[in-house]
């Protein structure tokens, strides 16, 4: 936070006695200033300091200071302007100054004037530097007035007395709006450089303190996917009002994202025992969403305090956008990854029913859902049955059906479009006898559909953080059972067939088998070699540019892809070979019994199959078409665990990438791995 070394000093009095001297009329004037606290005795000092010596050397009589004295002493209570001539040539005057706390509270002046036909010169005296002195015009005069012009000078002063007030606390307010302008600036940088949304808002609390001086504050700020909530407050207790987040989200949605005031009794709607007479909006307003408000009592900010606050609340909306951006980049980062993993999981389980309900609780970690249920189509009596709950009775769930099109589920069915309800009490597709059956307003259910036919609806209610489910949390979802959907209706096929078994060990995606029957077959090959001494080869296989393949044709068709290349792969390996997906779009073959230059014979017929293969959209790649690059590992020459003889074979595909993609490379010791560029693809 920026130190702004600001002051609510106002006026210095040296500055207002300067600029009352600069004054024509009042040039001539020997002036100061004079407070009450300074009593008797400070008074008297002050008129000694501007009646001054005579040309002769001579000086005020004593009689002369206590007649000055007596009639000041019945003028003052009264706060009257009093003038007085006295024999010396001198005119006098005290004058009451306006109610300021910090102004003096008299102006005195003493001036040489016209008096038969004499000149009478004033001689400087210096400024008091003493602590609770008076102030006095350090200027002199070169003449005498004439007592006309004396006269007409006193008459004025009450008039140019307020014009360079005015005058002294605009420059001063300038001086001031430019400096906390200045500190808003500084602040806008500081908030570019925050890494997290508390330092963020500790910055703008302090300031709303520090810079304006502000007595009550309330921040809301809603988080991605959350409902608003008070982050902080200044000047009252959290606990003093409560938030009424459906109001404020109706008012956020219908109002501008211009700062308003709203009267006391329409923030009580808004906040819930609030006792205020009126109140200043700023609306956190990003570019898609808003983001949150801050509310400030009990003020009637002057407008460039208005716009400079707002100043610091777009800068605050724009950083907490960027910081939201970035989050939610991570956070899909993880996701993304997480959806990997689990359907790794999922293909490693070994029963219907546990598939049934891993599929369920990772649907509900995925969206942050403490409830749900996973319901299969009966496509004999047209029922929808629950096979795994969560967050339910599970006797009730066994017992429960839903008739195809009847009900949330059965409607869902039918329809085959997905339903996500952010409120159920204001949604009129919904029947508000639903409602007992969530803890909260808004739910997600979702068609299980393969392409063929539907085969059941997946339910997650009840985020754990309250908030309701959007259609990001559809597709994140709908990404997920687009490749849990095919398990389950492989499973349902395999149970009948009493082939479950073969789930564990193979692909969903492809049919080909999995990395975890790869890892076993390498092992069993590896300890045959022993055995036997004899030879096996490994080759990995990377289709070329498949990532920019499904840029430009999308997932669904990169899935395609995969899966017609795994056929292909399938087709040309011979019957003995161990044909697997490593993962992506990568692939490895187990090539029992075979040397280094048989193993050349089986890749380059893989290769040119898929080179001369025709696939959709393959046009736009840079070579033309869809190409695959190989690279092969022997054993025992290039590896002797399944470790060391994987990575000679990945090394040997690098350099296939490296020298131009659709070609095979076989490992040589040669081939260093510092040397490989960092490519794939």
């Amino acid at each position: 936070m920026v130190s702004t070394g600001l002051t609510e000093k106002l006026v210095d009095p040296r500055d207002l006695l300067e600029m009352l001297h600069s004054n024509p009329l009042l040039t001539p004037f020997k002036l100061t200033f004079y407070s009450e606290r300074q009593g008797r005795k400070g008074l008297m000092d002050a008129v000694r300091e501007i009646c001054v010596p005579l040309d002769g050397g001579t000086t005020c009589t004593p009689d002369c200071y206590q007649k000055w004295e007596e009639k000041l002493a019945r003028v003052m209570p009264a706060k009257q302007l009093s003038v007085r001539s006295c024999a010396h040539g001198f005119l006098c005057f005290v004058m009451p100054l306006p109610q300021h706390k910090n102004l003096p509270d008299y102006l005195i002046g003493c001036v040489a004037f016209e008096r038969q036909g004499r000149v009478t010169h004033v001689a400087p005296t210096q400024p008091a530097e003493e602590p609770g002195t008076t102030i006095v015009n350090p200027k002199h005069h070169s003449r005498p007035v004439s007592a006309s012009e004396a006269e007409l000078a006193i008459r004025k002063i009450p008039q140019i007395l307020p014009q360079i007030l005015d005058r002294q606390i605009h420059i001063l307010n300038l001086s001031h709006t430019t400096q906390r302008l200045e500190a808003v600036q500084k602040l806008n940088r500081d908030l570019a450089d925050c890494t997290d949304v508390d330092h963020a808002m500790d910055i703008v609390s302090e300031a709303l303190v520090v810079l304006f001086n502000l007595p009550r504050v309330i921040i809301v700020l809603q988080k991605p996917g959350q409902a608003m909530t008070v982050h902080s407050t200044l000047g009252l207790a959290p606990d003093s009002f409560q938030l009424d987040n459906s109001r404020l989200d109706d008012y956020l949605e219908t109002s501008s994202c211009q700062p308003e005031v709203l009267p006391g009794e329409e923030l009580t709607t808004l906040f819930h025992g609030l006792e205020t007479r009126a109140a200043h909006l700023f609306p956190i307003a990003g570019r898609e969403s808003r983001l949150g408000i801050i509310v400030i009592l009990d003020l009637d900010l002057h407008s460039r305090d208005q716009a400079m606050i707002e100043l610091l609340v777009n800068a605050l909306a724009s950083r907490l956008e960027n910081l939201e951006t970035v989050a939610s980049h991570q956070q899909e980062q993880k996701i993304s990854a997480r959806l990997v993993s689990m359907i790794s999981a999922l293909s490693l389980v070994t029963s219907s029913e546990e598939l049934y309900h891993q599929i369920l609780e990772m649907s509900a970690e995925l969206l942050g859902a403490s409830s749900g249920s996973l319901m299969l189509l009966n496509e004999a009596d047209g029922s929808l049955k629950i096979e795994s709950a969560k967050g339910m009775n599970k006797a009730l769930a066994k017992a429960m059906t839903v008739t195809f099109g009847e009900g949330i589920a059965g409607h869902v069915a039918k329809s085959g479009f997905p339903m996500v309800v952010n409120d159920i009490e204001r949604d009129k597709r919904v029947a508000y006898r639903n409602r007992p059956r969530f803890k909260t307003k808004s739910f997600i259910s979702l068609p299980l559909v393969t392409e063929e036919r539907m085969i059941g609806v997946l339910n997650l209610a009840d985020k754990t953080n309250g908030s309701s489910f959007t259609e990001q949390d559809l597709d994140r979802v709908k990404n997920f059972t687009g490749h849990a959907v095919p398990m389950i209706d492989r499973a349902a096929i395999l149970e009948k067939a009493g082939k479950f078994e073969q789930l564990s060990i193979t692909d969903p995606l492809t049919g080909l088998y999995n990395r975890r029957f790869l890892e076993k077959r390498l092992q069993e090959e590896f300890s045959r070699g022993e055995r036997q001494n004899q030879n096996f080869c490994v080759i990995l296989a990377d289709l070329d540019n498949f990532k920019m393949y499904n840029d430009i044709c999308g997932h669904l068709a990169g899935d395609k892809v995969l899966c017609k290349a795994a056929s292909l792969l399938r087709r040309t390996a011979r019957e003995m070979d161990v044909v697997a997906r490593y993962g992506g779009e990568e692939f490895c073959i187990i090539l029992p019994g075979t040397s280094k230059k048989e193993s050349v014979f089986v890749g380059e017929r893989i290769r040119r199959t898929i080179e001369t293969e025709s696939f959709p959209g393959e046009s736009h790649l840079p070579l033309g078409r869809l190409t695959i690059s190989l690279g092969i590992a022997s054993f025992p020459a290039d590896g002797v665990t399944s470790n060391e003889l994987i990575h000679a074979a990945d090394l040997a595909l690098y350099r296939a990438k490296a020298m131009g993609r659709n070609r095979l490379v076989l490992f040589e010791p040669s081939i260093e791995e510092k040397s490989l560029p960092a490519l794939r693809g």
